[in-house]
């Protein structure tokens, strides 16, 4: 049997995400040797589940909370029927079992008594009008009462998408409304790979740091800074990164960018030769802090970056004058944000930046659909907007010569031609050794001569050219007919 990737199977300590029968997800810290209780569809051991691959679904059953791996039904395609929903009544007395009835039943199916499904066809067997409604209808019933009782979950591994949806439905303002598919297409626009170095501000909660951190695997930097004196990364522990991905984050707080003029290092503070017990470890805690401070703002002023991603509850354009510098020519500005006009007056401020080119708003639409065979169609309710980006590209830091005027080309073709001339003449008068030959400077007084005659008679190129080529032409002939009259002869 092939070995797993750590990676690939559940590990006790991790963040987990439960998905229940009636589609909510709950998040929770897996402690080896605990029970986790999903409310009414029972309680399961940690245990069972610890060390299993993800994407298994399980059944609780039997009294004692065991749990099996659960095999869904594959979905097939609904028989089309004569019956039709025209007779049909909806009110209570369409099932025969009162709600003292159904109490009981749900809590045998607590105690295990009861499996999901056996509570599920008492209540299909009970009801008086089920054998009278359509194919669509009663697929439709059985999926709705299945949400109710059925007792199994699904371990949801934790993903960039699988934690934007869960706090997107749970909490959107805590990641400032940003939806998985605007997220994904600002991985997109930040061409974010393994081994590129990112400046990134967010106030997502870390949401935005967690993808490009997952999107790396661990090859790379990302220097994130944040407002205040720490950093509000909270996502970033959802995500179950490794120590190599965490190392590639590193903050910095706008408040510690410059060094103030008094600050002092460790060493400066106090004498580590005079340091004991628990001072010593708060000397050590604090070299530590400081070292990191150090590093990070090493890198920023390194500068170099591949990326800016911007994603503030503040002005974006106070945030854009400060870091742009530090951002490497033709590489991606992307600011987000939750409401499309908030970045109206950032886009204009982009376009009369001499440093940024192209900039562009985008918004994206999305929209769930159910699909299932003969049943496929989007669903009726829908999600509000997913925010917007503002993308821009840094134009490279280097100046470009600018474009000739004819008389400035003139000047110059000249000058060039007064240079190959002399470097002409200077290559003959040296080619020539020995041999009788005027001197180097009359030579490279000749040539300047010569090539100021033929500057100034530039104008005249065209009329001379012509001339020649009439001359030769007339010489070819003459000599054609002194050849032919030699021949007669």
């Amino acid at each position: 049997m092939a070995t797993l990737n750590p990676a690939d199977i559940i590990n006790a300590g991790e963040h987990v995400f439960i998905k229940m029968p009636s589609d909510n997800v709950k998040c929770i810290v897996l402690k080896a040797g605990s029970s986790v209780s999903l409310g009414k569809f029972g309680t399961f051991k940690a245990n069972d589940i610890i060390g299993h691959a993800w994407g298994n679904s399980y059944e609780i059953y039997d009294r004692d909370s065991k749990t099996r791996v659960y095999h869904p039904e594959g979905i097939s395609e609904v028989e089309e029927t004569a019956n039709n929903n025209r007779e049909i009544v909806d009110d209570p007395t369409s099932q025969k079992l009162t709600l003292d009835d159904i109490k009981a039943l749900k809590s045998e199916g607590l105690k295990g008594e009861l499996t999901g499904e056996e509570i599920v066809n008492k209540l299909k067997e009970s009801h008086a009008t089920f054998d009278k409604k359509t194919a669509y209808s009663q697929a439709k019933y059985l999926q709705k009462k299945g949400k109710k009782f059925h007792k199994v979950f699904t371990p949801i591994k934790p993903t960039t998408y699988s934690v934007n949806e869960y706090f997107y439905v749970k909490n959107p303002s805590k990641i400032r409304d940003i939806r998985m598919d605007t997220l994904s297409q600002l991985l997109s626009y930040s061409n974010v790979h393994s081994g590129c170095k990112l400046l990134v501000v967010d106030d997502t909660q870390g949401m935005i740091v967690s993808a490009l951190a997952e999107r790396m695997g661990g090859k790379g930097t990302i220097l994130g800074l944040y407002d205040g004196d720490n950093p509000h990364y909270d996502i970033v522990k959802y995500m179950n990164f490794d120590q190599e991905t965490l190392d590639t984050i590193k903050v910095l707080s706008w408040l510690r960018i410059h060094r103030p003029a008094d600050e002092k290092t460790p060493d400066e503070m106090q004498d580590v030769t005079q340091l004991t017990g628990k001072d010593l470890e708060g000397y050590h805690r604090r070299l530590k802090a400081y070292n990191i401070v150090e590093e990070s703002r090493k890198v920023l002023f390194e500068g170099n970056f591949d990326a800016l991603i911007v994603a503030s509850q503040y002005q974006p354009e106070s945030i854009l004058e400060k870091l742009l510098p530090y951002v490497a020519g033709s590489r991606p500005v992307i600011v987000y944000h939750g409401t499309k006009e908030a970045l109206l007056e950032t886009s204009t401020w982009m376009r009369r930046s001499p440093d940024l080119l192209a900039p562009q708003i985008t918004e994206s639409w999305l929209r769930k659909s159910q699909v299932l065979p003969g049943r496929t169609h989007p669903e009726m309710s829908t999600w509000g907007t997913g925010g917007s980006l503002l993308t821009a590209t840094k134009v490279i830091d280097q100046p470009v010569q600018a474009a000739l005027t004819k008389r400035e080309r003139l000047a110059m073709e000249k000058k060039n031609a007064e240079a190959k001339k002399l470097k002409r003449a200077r290559e003959e008068a040296e080619s020539a050794g020995s041999s009788p030959a005027p001197s180097l400077a009359a030579a490279a007084a000749a040539a300047t001569e010569t090539a100021a005659t033929d500057v100034a008679t530039m104008g005249e190129e065209e009329e001379i050219t012509t001339t020649t080529t009439a001359t030769i032409t007339t010489d070819g002939d003459d000599e054609g007919r002194s050849v032919k009259r030699a021949k007669q002869e």
